[in-house]
């Protein structure tokens, strides 16, 4: 169970990198590659907008590991972050949370003694603190709707 929860941990400690880095390739030390393919894509969609994601992960909690099998686990966890979007051309922050919650379930399979993180689901999240709100979305007003 301890190698488990490490191996969680230590995902989100890579996450938190990758985001900040922008560099997801880290996270198959403890993921299968398509999961660190999925949070690249979503790096890279937040960078689309030329921001970058910086992120603290403030509590994680274990809710449940079971063990489906000798080689296949269920964990449920509660973790809290902070989190906040950054203008990569100026620095300034764009966007900022303190305490969401999220209720995250894992599945883990055992390859040769090392488990590997290969599904990951947001079983909920709940908004804590937004402390910079969306910037208000200017819109042209004389702007025609698409047919």
């Amino acid at each position: 169970m301890a190698q488990i929860k490490r191996g969680i941990a230590r995902y989100n400690q890579l996450l938190v990198e990758g985001y900040k880095g922008l560099n997801m390739n880290y996270l198959q030390e403890v993921a299968t590659p398509e999961l660190a393919t999925k949070a690249y894509y979503h790096m890279s969609a937040i960078g689309e907008g030329k921001l970058r994601m910086e992120s603290a992960l403030k509590e994680l909690t274990f809710n449940r590991i079971e063990l489906r099998r000798k080689d296949e686990a269920i964990v449920e966890t509660r973790e809290v972050w902070d989190f906040r979007y950054v203008e990569m051309k100026t620095g300034k922050t764009y966007y900022e949370e303190k305490d969401f919650v999220y209720e995250m379930g894992y599945t883990l399979k055992k390859h040769a003694e090392k488990w590997t993180i290969t599904h990951i689901t947001t079983i909920s999240g709940k908004t804590g603190t937004t402390t910079v709100p969306w910037p208000e979305i200017k819109r042209n007003k004389d702007m025609t709707p698409l047919k």
